[in-house]
């Protein structure tokens, strides 16, 4: 037993000959996250596919009013985004969830999702700033 490290100089040896694997910073968050329970992994895809869909409304109702707007189909751009995102829900459930019992591969699509939804929830909570700085501000 080594004084200084607390380690059987067998151990210092396994340490010596295997040494700890160093991983990019972007894959030791992949790992952590599908390390995850699966709840927890479900809810992040929730949270995405979300903010997404909250992401793109104005855009697909602007263009709707403009160009396609019938009084017969006022609810089109609702389906519309909300088939975008339930596309991102499905792309996270193969990506980050996947089926009971099923282990998670680790690939760089997950890193570009990751991302991309995080990148997603800041614009969101930006949106939902300017919306209340503009709603207070004074009646000229």
């Amino acid at each position: 037993m080594n004084g200084r490290t607390g380690k059987s100089l067998k151990e210092q040896r396994i340490e010596r000959d295997h040494p700890v694997e160093r991983v990019p910073y972007a894959t030791y968050w992949m790992r952590k996250i599908l390390a995850w329970s699966r709840l927890q992994r479900m809810i992040l895809v929730t949270v995405f596919a979300l903010a997404l869909t909250a992401a793109v409304f104005p855009v697909v109702d602007g263009i709707y009013l403009q160009y396609f707007f019938a009084e017969e189909s006022r609810i089109l751009p609702s389906l519309v985004s909300l088939g975008i995102g339930i596309m991102m829900y499905g792309y996270g459930w193969w990506l980050v969830v996947g089926f009971p019992g099923e282990p998670r591969p680790e690939r760089r699509a997950i890193i570009i999702y990751l991302i991309f939804g995080m990148a997603l929830i800041i614009f969101i909570l930006i949106l939902i700033v300017n919306g209340y700085y503009v709603a207070t501000l004074p009646d000229v």
